[in-house]
């Protein structure tokens, strides 16, 4: 459960970042780069866990949890690269934004399943 919630952390974390980047038109920095990474770290440590857990006996009972994981695993960076052609940094931001918001549903909709 604290793995998860550091994940929830990890990701609001990122979200914050694409806000601040779109608010002031600012261009991803090494900020961007440290958030997308312990993003990746953080919910890639609850999906392996969550795999150790589904290898033994402790199976979920929605299997939609895999799915949520996936999700809220890739949402951050999928949004990252799919903004990588657009121009403008404040657009490259917002799709940091979006991605980071959706991804909190995510994880929010995950804690619901229980």
């Amino acid at each position: 459960m604290l793995l998860a919630l550091f994940s929830v952390l990890a990701v609001a974390t990122a979200t914050g970042e694409g806000a601040v980047r779109a608010w002031a038109g600012r261009p991803a920095g090494r900020a961007a780069e440290w958030t997308r990474s312990a993003v990746l770290l953080v919910v890639g440590m609850v999906l392996a866990s969550g795999l150790a857990l589904l290898v033994g006996a402790h199976r979920p009972r929605e299997w939609l949890h895999l799915a949520y994981g996936l999700l809220a695993f890739g949402l951050i960076p999928v949004a990252d690269n799919a903004a990588a052609g657009l121009g403008s940094d404040r657009a490259k931001a917002l799709a940091r934004l979006g991605g980071g918001l959706t991804s909190l549903l995510v994880l929010l909709r995950l804690f619901q399943t229980g």
